[in-house]
């Protein structure tokens, strides 16, 4: 019986201390990415899409898997605003600046909403819809 509870304490020691050497990395986990411009940054395929706020404006920056600045002119952009209440949404008509697109949004008083981007890259033939909140702050 010594040996038969010797054995069992020393296989929980040993399952017990392989389990914390492990604990705190995570070798295969996918590197968390910073959004450049501060802003809240969302993945396409082969694009990041990253969407600032500030008060009405609002300005949308394409990356590519490097984190490196994607041209916009060729990505086809539909935006509506969600009110989250209502349901409501109105379109939001942006336009290519550089490298991002602008535009404007009056939240008429609430203190957030959905913005929703239909985007459509001829390149790869795919299009995505993505969701970001917006809290329009001054």
């Amino acid at each position: 019986m010594k040996k038969l509870t010797f054995a069992i304490f020393i296989a929980l020691t040993i399952s017990i201390s392989t389990v914390g050497a492990h604990e705190g990395h995570d070798h295969d986990a996918p590197k968390k990415v910073q959004a450049p411009k501060g802003g809240v940054l969302k993945s396409l395929e082969k694009t990041q899409v990253e969407v600032v706020s500030k008060g009405k404006d609002l300005k949308i920056y394409f990356y590519d898997s490097e984190m490196k600045p994607k041209e916009a002119q060729g990505l086809k952009i539909a935006a509506k605003a969600e009110i989250p209440r209502t349901k409501k949404t109105e379109d939001i008509t942006f336009k290519a600046s550089g490298n991002s697109l602008e535009g404007s949004y009056d939240a008429k008083g609430t203190h957030r909403y959905t913005l929703i981007l239909n985007i459509a890259d001829p390149a790869t033939g795919h299009s995505d819809i993505l969701k970001f909140t917006i809290e329009p702050r001054k």
